[in-house]
């Protein structure tokens, strides 16, 4: 958090350039005051994962169980938001790159959440659950064999095995075999490197369902140039444009074809 010197002259140059400032120590009562925290700007805006119950839940529940998630409570907030945006579009959750599985029982517990539903969509989940491919030289900054610290068991112990989840075991994009008349209406990409998120972005992307959601967790990271780039490199011809947002990650909307 800023100090208060600090936030008074920021305060005294955003007034200077027109606009309607009011530091946080002239609020009072406001909804969800406890949800505003200082962030990229340096001034406190509204951070709705700090008080969110499934994100506070989920992060207890993995402390208890002895495991973690290197995914943080901004993103896991912006995981949960395009599981709520996408879920009026009929399709399969899939996620590339699951680590431990902490994000992978946050969209498993969304799915259950969801009772009015006549049958839960499929999530599917891909990791070799041998840590990371062999990276390219210039474009990553991983290492091979890196997040090996995992196993397909312990993230079937985490998840359990309800019929609604395919646990696809092995290297992208051999793992997509016998998957090309999916439609995809969320796909969460955490693969951190050149090549297998390149190779995701081809495979995936002519699969999703018109308004469907592309989330790159890592594509704002100084670690995963190889990343960013592939996924530039992608959109460069396509109608989308990834928005990258503070938290690191981007987000890209299917437009209807």
């Amino acid at each position: 958090m800023g100090s208060p010197k600090l936030d008074r002259h920021l305060a005294a140059y955003l007034a200077e350039a027109g606009y309607l400032v009011r530091p946080p120590y002239e609020i009072r009562e406001m909804p969800d005051r406890d949800a505003y925290k200082f962030y990229a700007s340096g001034l406190p805006v509204y951070h709705p994962w700090q008080i969110d119950a499934d994100i506070a839940t989920l992060m207890a529940d993995l402390a208890k169980l002895g495991t973690m998630t290197l995914v943080d409570w901004d993103r896991m907030w912006t995981l949960k938001w395009a599981f709520l945006q996408t879920a009026s579009i009929p399709g399969e959750i899939w996620e590339a790159g699951v680590y431990r599985g902490g994000s992978a029982l946050m969209l498993k517990r969304l799915i259950l959440a969801m009772r009015d539903q006549p049958s839960p969509p499929r999530l599917r989940l891909f990791d070799s659950f041998e840590g990371l491919p062999a990276v390219q030289a210039g474009l990553d900054l991983h290492e091979q064999g890196q997040f090996s610290d995992t196993s397909l068991d312990a993230v079937q112990r985490l998840l359990g095995e309800e019929r609604f989840i395919d646990y696809r075991v092995g290297w992208i994009p051999t793992t997509f075999d016998g998957l090309g008349g999916s439609s995809i209406r969320l796909a969460h990409i955490d693969l951190d490197l050149y090549k297998s998120t390149a190779d995701c972005c081809e495979f995936v992307y002519s699969r999703m369902a018109a308004g469907g959601v592309m989330l790159f967790d890592d594509y704002g990271f100084e670690s995963c140039p190889g990343a960013r780039k592939a996924i530039d490199e992608f959109f460069a011809d396509k109608p989308e444009c990834p928005l990258a947002i503070p938290t690191g990650q981007a987000v890209v909307f299917r437009i209807a074809r």
